[in-house]
């Protein structure tokens, strides 16, 4: 699987508007998001343990995503993806912070301030829909 554009379209943003639905009641979160060349099926983030979000989380593990472009990137480049499976992941925290270090920039503040109370998520992709922006050919990979 070719996985140039993706990486391209990845490389622009740290962030995802993560849909979830729980009785009905629908929620968007944005929530900063890492990606693991050695696992390019999933997406990583993390909540707070405490965290009212983790019941539907837990509950509806059926969502939808929209990756949210870095400030002044040009022509919107995104990556959108439905059906989306979540669960709890296996890896930690710890594991995954050399990636958020290095994607999502003052990280080691929110390391600082909350580390020891985040809880790791992962999001299984199917289909995803990658567009690199205004003007240029979109893609659908399958990574199922």
């Amino acid at each position: 699987m070719d996985l140039t554009l993706f990486k391209e379209v990845k490389a622009t943003t740290n962030k995802i508007a993560l849909s979830t639905a729980l009785d009905n009641q629908a929620d968007v979160k944005i929530v900063n998001f890492v990606w693991d060349e050695q696992q390019p099926d999933t997406l990583f983030f993390s909540s707070v343990k405490t965290s009212e979000a983790i019941a539907s989380y837990d509950q509806q593990p059926d969502v939808a995503l929209i990756t949210i472009p870095n400030d002044g990137t040009p022509g919107n480049p995104l990556l959108r993806a439905r059906h989306v499976k979540l669960t709890r992941s296996t890896r930690t925290m710890d594991d995954l912070l050399p990636l958020y270090l290095k994607t999502v920039p003052h990280y080691q503040q929110v390391w600082d301030a909350i580390g020891s109370t985040l809880v790791v998520f992962e999001l299984k992709l199917g289909d995803v829909k990658v567009d690199p922006g205004l003007g240029r050919s979109k893609e659908i990979l399958q990574f199922r």
